[in-house]
């Protein structure tokens, strides 16, 4: 299929619907391996011989801190002002309520400022965390009337108005609160660098009363007392690479990360650096019902028409054609003949015999029903046996066929949406369209079940393919992704994969499944999995079946079961904690009667079940501790971010742990070496001149760019 885009990342408007954290999850990983090796380079030095470094860092220490200081002026002289206005006058429509909760937030930092530094920080910290409460609180709405108005009929009086409202909160009422919480968040950030010299004022003034030195002059010109170490050293030069990678593109973030690749291909698995380039960023969400097969499409479509033009023949007609399949079918002719009595797979020779047998019966009945299923089968390996890409062009020649609706929804689910989407509304059919795609009874009901027979079929198809073909994945999805990539396939979902890895280690493959005890454990391209305990019962997808490592780890640890003694409180003393009742089987629960306020007794229920799982990528020392670094799903560090996948990091630590009993964390991992790695679809996916294709002509492509 011809079109200026290799991959739907490199779409503008695709990128920015299906990869909302592209660019921060392309610096993350550049950072991320940056101060891996700036640790493994400075750590063994001596602080002593970094002349040049000490110089050039307190010199950025000293430029920082002024820097931070004027912002830390400006911000705190916006919370003073009561009347905001003019920072908001890009929204058109204002929203004035939102405005007023903004202006009522500032009047609390006017009348509650605290009198010294030390209670502002926690002042600012009460402050951002109300304020993200009400941006949850807006996000909450805003999700709840999308809900509404997708089951909402179209003609609804309602409709317009409701959808109007929930218009200006996306346009305006939420992106108010995100910019005030950002600069919530900057004024919270200057205190790194100011805190510490404004401690120290503070501690002066108070101890002597003739330190006349204002606040101002005493930060503009203070210099740290605490020495220079290795890892301030470190801490600082990631911080100055991360500046550079802040205004570059995405395709130049990606030609740094070449770069990485090229210059250690050991470190960086073939899977890793797919994932990387084609994952990183893409928004959280069930991969099921992303993609359909477009060859499928082609069949259904094309078998409407022939089952039309089969019923419409007579007996005479039906066995005239039996007696032209019989010679077309002959290993003997040398004449036209359909491409399914060339082909050589055995399933398709299979189905052949199976309808010759009833095109060579002597009833009419059954001549018809082998003719039905032989030319059935005609169609289906007609558009079967093509490339993905010749189906494409097939039905973009057929596009004048589809109505609006019709092909708006065949866009979505293929590989079509890579060049064909320019409208950011792609996944969503207008009220008008719906009107019309309901009266469509026919090309509706092809549509749909087509779209249903597929929703799942992601992931045989990548499997097979090992194509980007899904806009969208949840934690389980991106870890099948990769052992795909590694030339494997799992099961799908969470619950099976433990059980899975157990049983590839008794059949000595070189799998593995353990509960980890130090790094060690850790192998790259290895599934780490999690156990939570929540109160609402797991499907058969999250479920927590027993399953035990070869050395008896199983689910819980021993100290959980058996006999607990109760707790006993003194006399004045607080209730004391319930110990939890566990209950197991092929479903693990635990239950615990307390009582409340009001001497009444509930008993909480909760259920074990697979959390989540996450890929290894590495396990490497940093300044700040050792990290085990994972491709995954996760949560933003930001409010405007949301979930996405990427490389993330822990500490080694946080991954050992179990948690606290309340907050169960227990965690398994399991490996399978790889199987038969698909090397030549790889290149194509790794292909770096498709990766980094020329610029568009616009510059402002080059700007905005996801």
């Amino acid at each position: 299929m011809a079109g200026t885009f290799h991959f739907q990342w490199q779409n503008e408007t695709l990128c920015k619907t299906i990869y909302p954290m592209r660019l921060q999850k392309l610096r993350d990983f550049l950072v991320f391996y940056k101060e891996v090796d700036l640790w493994a380079e400075y750590k063994d030095k001596n602080i002593s011989s970094l002349t040049a470094d000490v110089n050039a860092y307190e010199d950025g220490l000293e430029f920082a801190r002024l820097s931070e200081f004027k912002r830390y002026s400006f911000l705190k002289s916006y919370f003073m002002t009561a009347s905001v206005r003019g920072k908001f006058i890009q929204y058109k429509p204002l929203d004035e309520a939102e405005l007023a909760e903004v202006e009522k937030m500032h009047q609390l930092f006017i009348t509650s400022w605290p009198k010294d530094i030390r209670g502002e920080r926690s002042f600012i910290k009460m402050r951002i965390d109300s304020w993200a409460n009400h941006i949850k609180l807006l996000k909450d709405w805003i999700k709840s009337r999308q809900r509404r108005l997708e089951a909402m009929a179209p003609e609804h009086p309602k409709r317009a108005p409701e959808t109007e409202e929930l218009r200006l909160k996306e346009n305006a009422t939420l992106p108010m609160a995100l910019d005030e919480m950002d600069r919530l968040r900057d004024f919270d950030d200057t205190y790194d660098k100011v805190e510490p010299p404004k401690l120290e004022w503070y501690k002066l003034t108070k101890a002597d009363p003739n330190f006349k030195t204002s606040e101002e002059d005493f930060l503009v010109n203070y210099k740290s007392k605490n020495p220079v170490t290795v890892k301030d050293i470190v801490r600082w030069r990631a911080e100055e690479y991360r500046k550079t990678l802040e205004k570059k593109d995405q395709f130049q973030l990606l030609a740094d990360i070449r770069a990485r690749f090229e210059s250690d291909p050991k470190r960086f698995p073939l899977w890793l650096q797919y994932m990387v380039v084609h994952f990183s960023g893409m928004r959280y969400a069930s991969a099921h019902g992303s993609w359909a097969d477009p060859k499928d499409l082609l069949v259904q479509l094309r078998l409407g028409d022939v089952q039309k033009e089969l019923t419409a023949l007579t007996d005479t007609d039906v066995a005239a054609r039996c007696q032209e399949k019989l010679k077309q079918y002959d290993p003997a002719n040398t004449g036209p003949k359909p491409k399914l009595a060339t082909a050589s797979e055995k399933v398709w020779k299979d189905r052949v015999a199976m309808h010759m047998t009833g095109v060579r019966a002597n009833g009419p009945q059954s001549r018809r029903n082998g003719l039905n299923g032989l030319t059935a089968e005609e169609v289906r390996y007609e558009f079967m046996s093509m490339t993905t890409d010749q189906a494409l062009d097939k039905l973009e020649a057929m596009r004048s066929q589809f109505l609006s609706w019709a092909w708006k929804l065949i866009v979505r689910v293929t590989p079509l949406r890579v060049n064909r989407v320019v409208d950011a509304n792609w996944e969503k059919l207008t009220p008008e369209e719906e009107n019309i795609r309901a009266k469509d009874t026919s090309l509706n009901k092809i549509i749909s079940e087509w779209l249903t027979k597929h929703t799942v079929g992601w992931r045989d198809e990548h499997g097979r393919a090992q194509e980007l073909i899904v806009s969208r994945a949840v934690c389980n999805e991106t870890a099948e992704h990769v052992q795909h990539i590694r030339g494997n396939l799992p099961p799908g979902g969470l619950t099976p994969k433990p059980g899975w890895y157990a049983k590839l280690e008794k059949e000595n493959t070189g799998a593995s499944y353990v509960k980890q005890k130090s790094a060690a454990d850790y192998t790259p391209g290895a599934s780490i999995f999690w156990l939570r305990f929540v109160n609402s019962e797991p499907n058969a997808w999250q479920v927590a079946k027993p399953v035990a490592t070869k050395d008896g780890e199983g689910l819980l640890p021993k100290e959980f079961l058996g006999n607990r003694p109760q707790p006993k409180g003194g006399k004045n003393a607080p209730a004391p904690d319930v110990p939890w009742v566990y209950k197991t089987g092929e479903v693990t629960t635990r239950t615990r009667t307390t009582i409340d306020a009001n001497n009444v007794k509930p008993t909480q229920t909760q259920w074990l079940r697979w959390i989540h799982e996450a890929t290894v990528a590495e396990v490497a020392e940093t300044a700040d501790g050792t990290y085990v670094y994972t491709f995954e799903t996760s949560l933003p560090d930001d409010d405007r971010g949301t979930s996405c996948l990427g490389l993330f990091r822990n500490t080694l630590s946080w991954n050992l742990s179990d948690g606290t009993e309340d907050n169960y964390n227990r965690s398994f991992v399991g490996f399978k070496p790889e199987g038969q790695v698909p090397l030549a679809q790889i290149k194509t996916m790794l292909d770096w001149n498709k990766i980094l294709m020329k610029y568009p002509a616009s510059a402002d492509w080059q700007i905005s760019i996801c």
